[in-house]
């Protein structure tokens, strides 16, 4: 495989691993001279779609959080949302680093608005509330969901509860699907290739 940056090949490497709560991971870097990197974690099964939710207070800030590429972070008392997409990647932090997470792209909202005086309130006011939570001093929800049942809260205090088919349907993926062929067309392949 070429880097997308320089057109070099890329030097890949990747490890299975078997996570407590996870179960088995693909963990994969790719990487070239010129600086390009790109790592990854896939969960290797699905499960069960799940809803993970947890009252963040200072207790539990060092809680960990595992994100699949496919899992759904939400703040719904600061309407903050990390959703997967095409090029979603899987991590493994704490509730400190997700909070953490949401300041970046909170910090950058405010960039992009700076000419916008009203957005740019509402960006500070979250960040203080977010640094009121880190700090101790208040507290949030975080909900993490999976559709694939592979990201989680590890908690004593969180409430973990199955998502009937239709929420799961509802959550996004980060899946790219590309239907190259009608069901019809793809019975006759499969019974072509059985013969």
């Amino acid at each position: 495989m070429n880097c997308p940056k320089c057109g070099e090949e890329l030097n890949l490497l990747t490890a299975f691993y078997d996570a407590p709560y996870a179960g088995r991971i693909l963990i994969t870097t790719i990487s070239c001279s010129c600086g390009f990197k790109h790592s990854d974690v896939f969960i290797g099964e699905f499960k069960d779609p799940v809803r993970f939710t947890l009252k963040v207070d200072k207790s539990n800030l060092f809680a960990k959080v595992v994100r699949s590429a496919s899992g759904t972070i939400r703040i719904p008392e600061l309407g903050l949302a990390m959703e997967p997409g095409p090029a979603s990647q899987g991590f493994i932090t704490n509730v400190e680093g997700v909070l953490m997470r949401f300041e970046d792209v909170v910090e950058m909202a405010k960039r992009w608005n700076s000419d916008d005086e009203e957005k740019v309130r509402i960006c500070e006011e979250i960040l203080e509330k977010l640094k009121a939570v880190r700090e101790g001093e208040e507290s949030v929800t975080l909900i993490v969901e999976d559709p694939f049942g592979n990201s989680t809260i590890i908690s004593d205090e969180v409430f973990m509860e199955k998502l009937s088919q239709e929420e799961a349907s509802k959550l996004k993926t980060g899946l790219t699907i590309v239907d190259i062929v009608g069901e019809e067309e793809l019975m006759s392949l499969k019974e072509n290739l059985e013969e």
